[in-house]
């Protein structure tokens, strides 16, 4: 019952956090583009696939080799090893770390004239170089706190990421900006570095204080231990020499350390690497297609950063919802599937994707309806309502491929996963290199509904193989469908209705936008789409504190009724 409480206030600090970051990073985006502009914004996405590529096949693998590796360990209670297991990991890293910065900082010329084709990024990819070891060591640290269900410092380091990255990005732009776009793209990534390596210094300072706790309770509990079994065989004098033996139980080598490290990380790596390079293929590709077709490289790279850059994060911004759902089911069905509870993983899964499908079609219904109005509220010097509005048709399966993935982590189908994604990108690659320079950007949205709409398709048929759900049509698609088209219909009377008590523009929007979503919501629970019980008991908070005084006050008023 304890751990389950742990994995729950866990899940719930990394919501909060990562709605924190989330709400500061897309401000950040959104100055950064009023500041830099669509062309500034398109330099600033190209760097952006290089550090994705780099990032996520550094660290991924380690981070969740040191995170399964040292909650082993202080499963069994070998204490000693959990510091040798982090200290391993970071050797590990920053090696490959200084490694892959050495490769880039010898080639920064081929990348940037043959990758990225546009030398104004130079020095942006030259900022990127010292990141790449602090990032490194920073995965591993957090694995660490991963293993032990201490999510808090992690969640405090990305916050203070965040704020040193707005703060530097803000100081540097104001002087930097004047000289021209490559020196802003490089202000804005140089902050982006110093953000990373603040979280490293943080994330080094807990971990330092939080080593020597761990160190000071194992070694209290093994001379207690000690004690009670020497007292009882009435050998007292023994108690120093069974400490020792004791306390070296279960040690681990650390060759074997970091050969399990290694065991564990490189397939991980291997996964994201592929997965990475298809997505930095893809986004690279885009300007160089539209410039095929016959735009020119200035509105092909203005083009690119209001698509990826202004209007995509909008797009995805509600998927931290069904992010959080994701990594909260991964650990929810690993533990109902070792149990072999085929109920619960049932339960769990069917609610979680009537859920998706309820958040996927209200926010539909919200970027159909106001897209230009979102755009005006958002940015002010490029209007990108258009793209807002063609990319509102994926969102629902951009959230539905979070949930499908974190429910397919959970039941061990990380290489159908891979599969599943790599025939997405294929499809998407082949839509930008032979449709794009023909048919423009709106060909690239028909690319990512297709694909993702197949990868949806693919990920459903495994999850049903593999548990023998049964798909709610009703309540998936047929009910949340009809009102999202209501939704869509009844905007502009809404909108209408608000300029009775509202005359600012602004406040006109935002009424508008809110009114909508709320008269959704209610719809949505009226018709059964959505039960606010079914998602508190998915979540495992049914008998949290609040919830159960809730039901006691009920209960009292139904006795005096």
């Amino acid at each position: 019952m304890k751990k389950n409480k742990t994995f729950i206030s866990g899940a719930i600090i990394l919501i909060i956090s990562g709605l924190v970051v989330r709400l500061v990073g897309f401000v950040y985006r959104v100055y950064l583009s009023n500041l830099i502009g669509a062309e500034g914004m398109g330099l600033f996405q190209l760097v952006a696939p290089v550090y994705s590529l780099i990032i996520m096949t550094l660290t991924s693998g380690f981070n969740i080799a040191v995170s399964r590796l040292t909650a082993q360990e202080t499963a069994k209670g070998h204490y000693v090893n959990i510091s040798r297991i982090t200290k391993c990991g970071i050797i590990l890293v920053i090696l490959s770390g200084l490694l892959v910065s050495l490769l880039i900082f010898i080639n920064i010329d081929f990348i940037v004239n043959n990758f990225l084709k546009d030398r104004r990024t130079y020095n942006s990819i030259l900022f990127l170089v010292p990141c790449i070891p602090a990032i490194a060591v920073s995965s591993v640290l957090k694995g660490y706190f991963y293993g032990m269900q201490n999510v808090t410092p992690t969640a405090w380091s990305q916050i203070v990421e965040q704020a040193v990255k707005i703060t530097f990005t803000l100081l540097a732009l104001s002087k930097y900006a004047s000289r021209g776009l490559e020196y802003a793209c490089a202000a804005a990534t140089a902050s982006l570095a110093l953000g990373e390596i603040a979280n490293m210094l943080i994330l080094l300072i807990v971990y330092a204080i939080n080593v020597q706790k761990i160190k000071a309770y194992g070694n209290n509990a093994l001379k207690v231990s000690v004690v009670k079994e020497g007292n009882k065989v009435g050998k007292k004098s023994e108690n120093k020499t069974a400490y020792k033996t004791t306390h070296r139980r279960g040690l681990m080598k650390k060759r074997r350390i970091i050969i399990e490290i290694i065991k564990i990380a490189a397939p991980i790596s291997a996964n994201r690497l592929i997965m990475s390079l298809m997505s930095a293929i893809e986004l690279i590709m885009i300007p160089a297609r539209l410039m095929h077709g016959g735009m020119d490289y200035q509105n092909s790279v203005e083009l690119y950063g209001k698509l990826a850059g202004m209007a995509m994060p909008i797009i995805t911004f509600p998927a931290l919802v069904t992010s959080s759902l994701a990594t909260t089911l991964v650990p929810a069905i690993s533990e109902a599937l070792s149990l072999k509870n085929f109920r619960a993983i049932n339960y769990r899964i069917t609610k979680s994707m009537q859920l998706t499908f309820v958040l996927g079609f209200l926010f539909m219904a919200i970027f159909i309806g106001y897209p230009y109005e979102i755009s005006g509220l958002i940015y002010r010097r490029d209007n990108v309502g258009d793209l807002i509005f063609i990319l509102s048709f994926t969102c629902l399966f951009f959230y539905l491929q979070q949930t499908l993935n974190g429910i397919l982590n959970g039941l061990g189908k990380e290489g159908k996963i891979l599969r599943n994604a790599i025939i997405g990108y294929l499809i998407r690659i082949a839509f930008v290199y032979f449709l794009l320079p023909i048919y423009g950007i709106k060909s690239y949205v028909v690319a990512i509904i297709l694909s993702s709409t197949i990868v949806c398709l693919l990920d459903l048929a495994l999850v049903i193989k593999t548990t023998g759900m049964a798909v709610d049509l009703r309540n998936w698609i047929v009910k949340p469908g009809i009102i999202c088209i209501i939704m869509c219909l009844s905007g502009k009377y809404i909108q209408s209705f608000f300029t009775i008590f509202v005359d600012n523009k602004f406040l006109l929007n935002i009424s508008a936008i809110m009114g909508t979503f709320a008269a959704g919501c209610i719809l949505m629970i009226v018709t059964g789409s959505i039960n606010i019980m079914d998602i508190i008991k998915m979540v495992g908070l049914e008998n949290s504190w609040f919830i159960t005084k809730l039901r006691i006050l009920y209960l009292k008023k139904m006795r005096t009724m």
